[in-house]
């Protein structure tokens, strides 16, 4: 089994994409269902988790659609406003489709450091876990504090890390990202993507050096238990192709895995979190 854990589709033609400009030519078009087999087909990909690029229910709503019609996409993570007094309301019709799994707000571009811990937001994070969903948590270093805040005051609700919260790999820097991840590993409902990386490093001379110890590092506080691969396609597109995203942990991380360690990363760490059928 192998799960790509997050990957994302867009329709420029249905919606404009705040983040996405035209100067990111290699992904500025349309990436549908169609572009997502074609692409996984040469690496056996056994399912995938399609994640919120736009934050509105309407995306939320059309890559339902869209999962509901392919046996590929396992699993749904959609953006609802965490701040609605409604929220439970509007969970409860999206939780009638069986492929929606989780939820994710964009909290990286949020210019409030601490977003995440305004009271509205928090009530809204346990109205989520209340209707036994998920949440991605996508943060950048700079944010990792009030992370860790945040899962303090959510001792059981099962969040995952986007893109190991996308460390400054171009510039080699380490800390203090590397000691609050420690911290943030503790929590034992929290798992972490490996996904996300090349973009976060030189798009046009990096080199799988450039990931050792972040990758190490994930893994080493985490547990195999606890950490899943993605694609990040086609943001990933920018700075390497699918194949490449593939076997960066591979060249890695695998030579020190056993079987099984490897077929929980691979795909059994995702199924299980995100309760895939």
């Amino acid at each position: 089994m192998t799960i790509d854990a997050h990957h994302h589709l867009w329709d420029l033609k249905k919606r404009n994409y705040a983040w996405m400009s035209s100067d990111l030519k290699p992904i500025y078009r349309n990436f549908l269902v169609e572009d997502l087999v074609k692409t996984v087909a040469p690496y056996k990909i056994t399912g995938t988790v399609v994640v919120q690029a736009h934050q509105s229910v309407e995306e939320t709503l059309w890559l339902l659609e869209l999962a509901e019609k392919s046996n590929l996409i396992l699993g749904v993570v959609g953006w609802v406003d965490l701040k609605d007094p409604q929220l439970g309301k509007t969970l409860a019709e999206l939780k009638k489709h069986k492929k929606f799994k989780g939820v994710r707000h964009i909290i990286q571009d949020e210019p409030d450091v601490n977003w995440m811990l305004q009271t509205e937001v928090m009530r809204g994070l346990r109205t989520l876990h209340e209707a036994g969903l998920t949440y991605d948590l996508l943060v950048k270093p700079h944010q990792l504090d009030a992370a860790l805040r945040l899962i303090d005051h959510l001792p059981t609700m099962p969040i995952i890390l986007d893109h190991i919260a996308k460390p400054y790999i171009k510039e080699g820097k380490r800390e203090p990202w590397a000691t609050q991840m420690r911290q943030l590993a503790k929590s034992t409902h929290v798992y972490c993507k490996i996904s996300g990386l090349i973009t976060e490093a030189d798009h046009a001379k990096w080199k799988p050096d450039d990931f050792g110890f972040y990758l190490k590092h994930v893994v080493e506080i985490f547990g195999w238990e606890r950490v899943c691969w993605g694609s990040d396609w086609p943001v990933c597109l920018l700075a390497g192709d699918y194949g490449q995203v593939l076997h960066l942990p591979e060249t890695i991380l695998k030579p020190g895995a056993t079987e099984k360690q490897w077929a929980q990363f691979m795909g059994l760490n995702a199924q299980g979190f995100y309760r895939l059928s």
